[in-house]
C-alpha cells in the first residue's frame, strides 16, 4: 500500500495473518459473519471528515450540509446529525430519510432539477429550510404550491455561474439557471406573493481547482446585492459541494487548503457590497464518505485466458459498484487476504453477472489469486450502493459500520420477496390464498412440485 493510500485509509491495517483489517475488524471475520459482497464503512473516518470540513472554514455563520445522495444510509445520516451537520436532500424520499434520522425539517434543504406538485407541497407543509428553484419554469410551480397552501415559501435560486477554469467547466451543466437569466429569475420570484427569496445556490460537481468555490461565490454575492437592492433579504449563500476525493497517488486539494483564504475573501466581498453577513453553506458528500468505504468481494474462480487471467468474484458492477459502468470509475483494488504478497500477474477482476462488460477492474497487478481470496475495492463509500440495481435478479449487498473492531449491520442484504414485490402486487392470481401458496413455494426452494400449487392456467409454465 502506497504512502498516499496510508494517508487516505488511516483505518486500514494488517493483522498477524497478513490480512487486512478495517478499524480493527478482520476482513475474514467480516465476510464470515455478514457474507460477501459486503460494504464496510469506518465510523471514525466519517466523523473525522465531518469535523475537518467544519473546522476548515473559520466563519461564524457556517452551515455544513451532508449531501445525502452520495450515501443515504440512515446510520450515516444519524451520524451527520450527531456531528452538527444539516442535510442537503435531492428528493422527497431523501427528505423522509432525513426525518427518520432525526433531522428537524428546518435543517433540511430541498435541491434538485425537477419537483412534482406533491413534492413542492410536501416540502412546504413540513417546513424545510428552503426549496431550491433550478429553472425559471419552476417559479410558477413554486408560486402555485404556496398559493394552494396559503403560505410563503422560502426559496433558493440555483445559478449556473458559467465558470470555465482549466479542465473544470459548468458551461454545459444542466444544473441551475444560466447566469445570463439570473436577474430575470430574481425579478420573477420577487413578483410572486407566495415566494420569499432567501438565498442563492451553486452546484459544484467534481471540482479540481480550489479557487472554483470562490469564483462561484463572488458571482452569487453580486446577485445577492442585486436582490438586496430590490428589497429581498438574502440570508444564505450556498456554495454546494464537489470537493475532490483522492482515488490515486495524485494529490488533490483538501478543504483545509482553501478554507481560511475563502472566508477572508468572502467577508471582504460581503463588506464591499454593503450586504448583511449571510450564512455560508457547503454541501460535502463524496469528501465525507467515499474514502471511508471499502467493498469486500470473494474470488470464486480463476481463469487463464492466455493473454491475461480473469478472477471471477461474487460481486458485480451492476449490483455493487455500478459507477464503473456509469462513468468509467477506477477503483483501487487490494488483495485483502494477501496484502503483503508481491504482485505476480495481471488480472481482469470480473463480476458474476452474465454480461461481458461486468469488469470491476481491468489489468490489475495481483499476487496469484485463488478461490476464496478476498479482494477489497477501496474508496467506494460514495455513490456505489445508491446506484446499484438488481440486474440478473441479484440481491444488493449489506452494509456494516465498524468502530474499534466492532461491526454492526446498518443495511441488510435484499430479500427476494422485496425484489419481486412490485410485480407480485399486480400479478393476476385468483385469490389471496394462491398468492400465499406462491410465496410459500418460493420459500421452500422448489421442494413442492409446481403442479401442486394450483396456479391459474395463465401462470402455469407451458
Amino acid at each position: 500500500m502506497s504512502m498516499s493510500g496510508k494517508l487516505r485509509w488511516p483505518f486500514i491495517s494488517v493483522d498477524n495473518s497478513g490480512s487486512m483489517t478495517v478499524d480493527g475488524a478482520s476482513v475474514k471475520t467480516l465476510v464470515e459473519e455478514f457474507g460477501s459482497p459486503l460494504y464496510v464503512l469506518s465510523e471514525k473516518e466519517i466523523r473525522n471528515r465531518m469535523k475537518r470540513i467544519k473546522k476548515a472554514f473559520p466563519y461564524k455563520k457556517l452551515e455544513i450540509q451532508y449531501a445525502a445522495k452520495c450515501n443515504t444510509n440512515l446510520e450515516i445520516l444519524r451520524i451527520a446529525k450527531e456531528e452538527g451537520l444539516e442535510l442537503d436532500a435531492s428528493s422527497t424520499g431523501e427528505i423522509m430519510l432525513g426525518l427518520l434520522a432525526g433531522f428537524e425539517p428546518g435543517k433540511i434543504t430541498f435541491t434538485n432539477l425537477h419537483k412534482k406538485e406533491e413534492d413542492w407541497l410536501f416540502a412546504a407543509k413540513i417546513g424545510v429550510k428552503a426549496i431550491t428553484i433550478d429553472a425559471v419554469e419552476g417559479i410558477p410551480q413554486a408560486e402555485a404550491a404556496g398559493k394552494q397552501l396559503d403560505k410563503k415559501l422560502k426559496i433558493f435560486l440555483r445559478i449556473n455561474p458559467q465558470i470555465k477554469r482549466g479542465r473544470y467547466s459548468t458551461i454545459h451543466h444542466q444544473y441551475g439557471i444560466p447566469i445570463k437569466q439570473a436577474k430575470f429569475a430574481i425579478d420573477k420570484v420577487l413578483e410572486q406573493p407566495h415566494l420569499e427569496l432567501v438565498g442563492f445556490h451553486f452546484h459544484g460537481s467534481y471540482i479540481d481547482n480550489k479557487n472554483i468555490h470562490w469564483i462561484a461565490a463572488k458571482k452569487l454575492l453580486r446577485l445577492a446585492k442585486y436582490a438586496h437592492d430590490k428589497g429581498a433579504r438574502i440570508k444564505y449563500i450556498d456554495c454546494g459541494g464537489g470537493f475532490p476525493v483522492q482515488h490515486t497517488d495524485k494529490k488533490v486539494f483538501q478543504p483545509e487548503d482553501m478554507g481560511e483564504e475563502f472566508v477572508r475573501q468572502f467577508r471582504e466581498k460581503v463588506a464591499a457590497l454593503g450586504l448583511p453577513e449571510p450564512t455560508l453553506i457547503f454541501e460535502p458528500g463524496k469528501f465525507i464518505v467515499a474514502n471511508a468505504g471499502v467493498g469486500l468481494v470473494k474470488v470464486v474462480s480463476v481463469k487463464d485466458l492466455g493473454h491475461i487471467k480473469a478472477a471471477i468474484t461474487d460481486g458485480s458492477t451492476y449490483a455493487f459498484v455500478p459507477d464503473v459502468l456509469a462513468y468509467g470509475w477506477h477503483y483501487p483494488i487490494l488483495p485483502a487476504t494477501k496484502i503483503h504478497m508481491p504482485p505476480e500477474a495481471k488480472y481482469h477482476i470480473a463480476g458474476c453477472t452474465c454480461d461481458d462488460i461486468d469488469k470491476i477492474g481491468r489489468e490489475r497487478k495481483m499476487p496469484y489469486l485463488e478461490r476464496g481470496d478476498i479482494l477489497s475495492i477501496m474508496d467506494c463509500g460514495a455513490y456505489s450502493n445508491v446506484m446499484t440495481s438488481n440486474f440478473n435478479t441479484l440481491k444488493r449487498a449489506p452494509m456494516v459500520m465498524v468502530k474499534d473492531g466492532v461491526a454492526r449491520l446498518i443495511r441488510r442484504r435484499d430479500k427476494y420477496g422485496e425484489m419481486f414485490a412490485q410485480e407480485l402486487d399486480v400479478l393476476k392470481l385468483e385469490s389471496r390464498g394462491e398468492l400465499n401458496k406462491f410465496t410459500s413455494f418460493a420459500r421452500q426452494k422448489l421442494k413442492v412440485p409446481i403442479d401442486e400449487l394450483q396456479l391459474p392456467e395463465e401462470a402455469k409454465p407451458k
